[in-house]
């Protein structure tokens, strides 16, 4: 592998992540000072995933007909923008924008994945994709930590902070990124079919659209946490300030990152991924529904703990479920559609949230819980038929005698 290449591709891939991540702790700051609603909140949030899920497959396209290299200088460049707006915004309007450039830009990660292929070979291409899942989780774990920077000038220090991350990273690709594709590679334009129709078919295919559906529900109860948790921890009895809730969100972020990145495979080797995703989806559920009713702090941890834990379980067995049932040709594919409803549901998850908080500070923890419960009568489902399918498949291989 090229090494120095795959590390701005890295820090690329953690710095669009970080950008979600910043400005969860200062959403408190936003609906203050801005005297933003709870429904403004929700948007504001769901702005960055609805430009994200938008220009993904654009972006993809245009890297493979004009190259990896200018499309990625394009979105970095065009990050450290969004970094700069979003720390000298005067109004709500210009934080809309910053969100909405800055989710545009974050749409290059299949570009940044197109690039790892294109410089790694087949034996080392689960290692240099492994290398962008790890940035990917790094970039939301650090994004909510740069809140405990802010003090008064929060949102100023943050986003001078990720504009100079971003500005060097951008130096880094200008210094070191070379470009991957030959002229005569990007005159010929990939297939890549309509998004949304490969999604449609993806959801009635008996073996994937399950997995798929209990994805995106389990995406979708977890988005909902992302507008509506800091406005929680902002309010009585808590009262945090940006330096309380990035330490919150820290923490959650550290418990994902350990499960995911250390307990996920053994977990499965000992239990299987049909049972890990039961166990995860029962915690993420009673989390849920214990969220609004923690009154002190070690509750408090206690919940966010278990929040954190039901994800970190969910999301590796989910992906290796779908992963499992897709064909060897077609593991690119179906997994770029099931990320597909990842990022529909972090478009949905978060606006529904922030109106419902609007309306009752319980009622989008509850709405939560029942897409959880619902993701969980679907897995039991699953299970089930895969064990009424094996059972057949022995009864039909059994030798008869006579």
């Amino acid at each position: 592998m090229k090494q120095r290449p795959l590390l701005v591709i890295f820090f690329t891939v953690f710095l669009d992540l970080l950008g979600f991540g910043l400005v969860l702790p200062l959403l408190p700051h936003f609906a203050t000072i801005y005297d933003a609603s709870k429904a403004e909140i929700g948007l504001l949030m769901a702005t960055y995933s609805l430009f994200q899920f938008v220009f993904a497959p654009i972006w993809g396209g245009l890297s493979d007909r004009v190259g990896r290299r200018p499309v990625l200088l394009l979105s970095i460049a065009g990050s450290t923008l969004s970094y700069l707006v979003f720390a000298f915004a005067p109004s709500m309007l210009w934080l809309f924008i910053s969100r909405a450039v800055a989710g545009t830009m974050a749409a290059n990660l299949a570009t940044a994945q197109a690039y790892v292929a294109d410089v790694t070979t087949a034996e080392d291409r689960t290692k240099g994709m492994g290398m962008v899942g790890a940035a990917f989780g790094l970039g939301f774990v650090f994004g909510p930590a740069l809140g405990i920077f802010a003090g008064p000038e929060g949102q100023l220090v943050v986003g001078l902070l990720a504009a100079g991350l971003s500005g060097l990273d951008l130096l880094l690709a200008l210094v070191i990124l070379p470009e991957t594709l030959s002229a005569e590679q990007r005159g010929k334009q990939r297939s890549r079919g309509r998004r949304l129709a490969r999604m449609v078919a993806a959801l009635g295919n008996p073996l994937i659209g399950p997995t798929i559906l209990i994805f995106f529900l389990v995406t979708l109860a977890w988005s909902s946490l992302e507008p509506t948790l800091p406005l929680l921890l902002g309010e009585e009895p808590f009262n945090y300030g940006a330096r309380g809730i990035a330490g919150a969100l820290t923490f959650m972020g550290f418990v994902v990152a350990f499960f995911q990145g250390g307990l996920a495979g053994r977990m499965a080797r000992k239990g299987g991924e049909g049972r890990m995703v039961l166990m995860g989806l029962l915690f993420l559920l009673l989390g849920l529904l214990l969220l609004p009713t923690a009154r002190a702090v070690w509750p408090l941890y206690g919940v966010l703990g278990l929040l954190a834990m039901g994800q970190g379980m969910n999301m590796p067995a989910l992906n290796s479920m779908i992963s499992r049932a897709a064909a060897d040709d077609e593991q690119g594919a179906t997994l770029g559609v099931s990320q597909g409803f990842a990022s529909l549901a972090r478009v949905i998850g978060p606006a529904l949230a922030g109106a419902l908080y609007g309306v009752g500070r319980a009622l989008p923890y509850q709405v939560a819980a029942a897409f959880a419960l619902l993701a969980m009568v679907i897995s039991i489902r699953v299970a089930i038929a895969h064990i009424k399918r094996a059972r057949a498949e022995r009864a039909a291989s059994a030798p008869t005698s006579d």
